[in-house]
């Protein structure tokens, strides 16, 4: 779906399929954008977070929902298991409606230099109980602030 192009934006789609292949979840939801955009230097700044702090934070909204299920886990084992990639048409409908937006955003010539600043503005409009927006909540992002540093 996304091909073998080196644009910033398809950089960014293609880790975030990455992040949600590492984390074992059959489909990329818009979490996994989020996380995928911190792998680009300028989003990270914009954002004020680094990815390992944006897995973390994720991690512990995975622990605090089955908490509220009933399950209590521990502290998982970091040993990387073995995961199958995840298809690149396995989008939630979120994540797919989020990309469009962000597409639409911008002009063909623009698109690769635009797109990723189009998709950080999209994830920041998600409302909950969109994952993203509980992992924006969680990190303690600022999206007012956010949106001027990159208006």
């Amino acid at each position: 779906m996304f091909g073998r192009e080196r644009t910033p934006f398809h950089v960014v789609i293609k880790a975030a399929f990455e992040e949600a292949r590492q984390r074992g979840d059959r489909r990329m939801g818009t979490e996994h954008l989020l996380l995928g955009l911190l792998h680009e230097p300028r989003a990270a700044r914009a954002l004020g977070v680094d990815v390992a702090g944006a897995r973390a934070a994720l991690e512990e909204l995975d622990k605090a929902a089955l908490r509220m299920l009933g399950l209590e886990v521990g502290d998982m084992p970091r040993v990387p298991r073995k995961h199958p990639p995840v298809p690149g048409t396995a989008l939630t409908s979120s994540a797919r409606a989020v990309i469009n937006q962000a597409i639409k955003g911008t002009t063909m010539k623009t698109r690769s230099a635009e797109a990723p600043r189009h998709l950080v503005l999209a994830l920041l409009q998600q409302g909950r109980p969109d994952p993203v927006a509980q992992l924006v909540d969680q990190l303690g992002i600022d999206r007012a602030a956010v949106r001027s540093r990159i208006a």
